[in-house]
């Protein structure tokens, strides 16, 4: 099993810390704070990727950006360094999340039990549990970091996302779990793009740089508008239809379903707000870059 792997199998696969799993997460569901057993038996999971990103957090932050941002011109190292790990848990939580999405969607048998709209909705297996319990794992660590070092609408989108997928791991709609991850598709191009900006200022003057950048913004900007917005919105309308269709099921939570179409909603108006901030800046590279 490559190293890859063995992390992801790693973390799925820890044991639940005796405080949680005896006294912190009875009294919840004592208490009625918590109702579903698949959470509780999951919860911990997400706790552990969340101390995860952290410790890559950690390990960018005091380990591998700080000789590299000595090497720039910039003025507030210190800054450059706590957004380069920012974004470095972004290149790893975008590979594991794009990995185990990935083998769900281009997979048959996965297609297959999901086929209905009421699987769609209620379904669970291991496979979309795992992607669930990342993602979550993910916001959790995100809504932390962004109160520290994002902008609002970023600390938005974690806590929107955060309640998103807490409500997925009861479980609920793990189906789309995978689905609207593809959003991530851009991520790599936006971080090609901030990490080029950051520590490659210095070859400004070369052609090749130049037109690498050229090339990576107009991926971004595709990538961008047909992942989160065309393909977005495209399934936000196909998760609507689906909740219609099931909304006699005695298993439809009407509240939660209301609040996922609310928070996806929020999180496509998002898109189209940055993609809106995106066109400015890249229109205004592209022409530095056709000089």
């Amino acid at each position: 099993m490559n190293p890859f792997n063995y992390t992801i199998d790693f973390l799925l696969n820890l044991p639940p810390p005796t405080i949680l799993s005896q006294h912190i997460l009875p009294w919840l569901s004592k208490n009625g704070f918590v109702s579903s057993q698949t959470f509780i038996d999951n919860i911990h999971t997400a706790i552990y990727v969340a101390l995860f990103y952290q410790l890559c957090f950690l390990v960018a932050n005091n380990i591998i950006f700080p000789p590299l941002a000595s090497l720039t011109a910039s003025q507030k190292r210190s800054k450059l360094v706590n957004q380069s790990a920012v974004h470095f848990v972004s290149v790893v939580q975008t590979i594991i999340v794009l990995k185990l999405s990935f083998d769900n969607l281009l997979s048959d048998q996965y297609h297959a039990r999901f086929s209905e709209p009421a699987s769609r909705i209620f379904g669970v297996d291991r496979e979309t549990m795992a992607v669930a319990t990342f993602a979550l794992g993910y916001f959790i660590w995100d809504i932390y970091i962004s109160m520290i070092y994002s902008t609002f609408p970023f600390f938005v989108h974690a806590v929107v996302s955060t309640i998103v997928f807490c409500i997925g791991m009861k479980p609920y709609i793990q189906y789309y779990g995978c689905v609207f991850l593809m959003f991530e598709l851009s991520n790599p191009f936006l971080n090609i793009r901030w990490f080029g900006m950051k520590y490659l200022s210095g070859s400004n003057d070369s052609k090749v740089s130049r037109w690498i950048q050229l090339i990576n913004n107009l991926c971004l900007m595709i990538v961008f508008f047909l992942a989160r917005i065309v393909w977005g919105w495209w399934q936000i309308k196909n998760l609507a239809y689906d909740f219609w269709l099931v909304r006699h099921d005695p298993r439809f939570l009407l509240g939660e379903s209301l609040a996922i179409l609310a928070g996806n909603f929020v999180l496509d108006i998002l898109n189209v707000v940055w993609f809106s901030t995106m066109c400015k800046v890249a229109v205004k590279t592209i022409r530095k870059g056709a000089k």
